[in-house]
């Protein structure tokens, strides 16, 4: 009989907490007006899960979403620009017609990898920090430069999906199904490990 604090049964609870919690993000990003009040509040529960502080997955999410929908609005607005251009990247990437001007192309990539990594930190700090949302996004571009190895960490988790269906387009379905059933958790849980250090840091430990 498995004892109930044995890793095997830590881990299953994890990879449990993580399913839960990332059917409830999906669930408030198919409404896209709570998308980024939803990244916000995932990063609130997978900080604490890093942090081995109580928590409760739906429940914290549920608050946490109740409460940042405001504060993140300018946040959600921010996303939906960078996920418009990453949507009009990809379809010029496979068009079989040339649809803008290759200058175009580049200058639209620079800026949604720019956001991409931009978000990557303001999410966690939304979700850390009570503070106005233009120290918010100042202290994202801030840390964004200061750290750079981890900005590049935290973007690549986050766009990995959209670079497995490029890179391999066969695996469109099953990226799909995976980051639905459970990759937005473990992806935010994954950069939550630097992300704790890196907050930790600016609160003196």
């Amino acid at each position: 009989m498995l004892h109930p604090d044995s890793m095997l049964i830590r881990v299953l609870t994890k990879i449990c907490d993580l399913l839960f919690l990332n059917i409830v993000f999906a669930l408030s990003c198919a409404t896209v007006v709570f998308s980024g009040a939803a990244a916000t509040s995932l990063y609130a529960v997978t900080l604490k899960m890093i942090r081995g502080q109580d928590y409760a997955p739906i429940m914290d999410f549920l608050r946490a979403l109740r409460e940042n929908f405001l504060p993140s609005f300018p946040a959600t607005i921010l996303l939906f620009v960078d996920v418009t251009i990453l949507a009009v990247l990809r379809t010029a990437l496979y068009a079989e017609t040339l649809l803008m001007p290759p200058t175009l192309f580049v200058l639209l990539a620079i800026t949604a990898v720019f956001l991409s990594a931009l978000l990557s930190w303001l999410f966690p700090l939304l979700s850390r920090f009570e503070n106005a949302f233009p120290n918010h996004l100042s202290n994202a571009v801030r840390l964004s430069l200061v750290n750079l190895p981890v900005t590049f960490l935290l973007t690549i988790v986050n766009l990995l999906p959209l670079l497995l269906c490029v890179l391999i387009p066969s695996s469109l379905g099953v990226v799909f199904a995976f980051w639905l059933s459970f990759g937005c958790a473990a992806g935010g849980w994954v950069n939550s490990f630097y992300l704790n250090r890196i907050f930790e840091s600016l609160q003196g430990g």
